[in-house]
């Protein structure tokens, strides 16, 4: 058995890129979504008086929660912010018209999902064949089925048999909480396990202070640097990852004195 037992991932940025700065950032795909969502709920019999000011009251709505989930580390559901944001503007939305809304809105979202650099199916297939248990620990307000969906998508799902979702978890990382759980189903101690994600904040220093090791995966779109949160690695791409892994086994192994 390896001594690192455990890989969690996070999903966006490191398996999959949803939103893609500057063109596509994230406050660009809400918008987008929440275009589809109006047409849809629209033609399903639901009244959006002021379309525009519908997309900025919800886009309003998700910044106030995002604030308040960096504070308190609690989480968000899309459906919440929708509704909330709508709700601000005196919008309501019968079932039907939520429904068609909802789901066309998922659906742009999903419309732009890209793979990153490399060659992720063919990185977790190597990772499992070598006995080690995968996961994945993600903050998002989406729900579970887009991103499961997605993962099957791009044949990465059947390697993830642990996916935590901040949104159904109800924390947020970098609470410690969150990556316990995932840790827990998994059955191991942090020490055995490594975290790979694209943000310091979150994906280094959140599974270090639990005492996992962690490495931080370049991101294309933004440049972290923070004097006080050092990676144990970087690497520019995930395919870098199961030679990263095997030079640190070698050096577990190799006898003390």
């Amino acid at each position: 058995m390896p001594a690192i037992q455990v890989v969690l991932f996070d999903l966006g940025g490191t398996l999959l890129h949803y939103d893609q700065p500057p063109e596509l950032s994230m406050d660009r795909v809400n918008a987008r979504a929440m275009r589809a969502l109006i047409e849809a709920a629209v033609k399903n019999g639901g009244k959006v008086p002021d379309p525009e000011l519908a997309i900025r009251a919800v886009g309003r709505m998700g910044a106030a929660m995002e604030a308040r989930a960096k504070r308190t580390h609690y989480a968000n559901t899309a459906e919440l912010i929708i509704r909330e944001g709508l709700e601000a503007i005196g919008v309501t939305l019968a079932p039907q018209a939520w429904d068609a809304g909802l789901a066309a809105y998922y659906a742009a979202v999903s419309a732009i999902v890209q793979p990153v650099a490399g060659h992720a199916p063919a990185v977790l297939e190597r990772l499992t064949s070598q006995g080690r248990g995968l996961g994945l620990v993600s903050n998002t307000f989406w729900t579970p089925a887009l991103h499961d969906a997605d993962l099957a998508r791009f044949d990465l799902l059947q390697y993830l048999p642990v996916r935590v979702y901040s949104c159904v978890f109800g924390m947020v990382k970098p609470h410690p909480t969150i990556y316990r759980y995932a840790l827990d189903k998994l059955d191991v101690a942090p020490a055995e396990a490594v975290f790979v994600g694209d943000k310091l904040a979150v994906d280094v220093a959140g599974p270090q202070k639990i005492g996992m090791k962690a490495v931080l995966v370049v991101s294309p779109f933004r440049e972290e640097e923070d004097p006080e949160i050092l990676p144990d690695a970087r690497i520019e791409t995930i395919d870098e990852l199961p030679a990263l892994l095997d030079a640190w086994e070698q050096v577990l192994d190799k006898p003390i004195g």
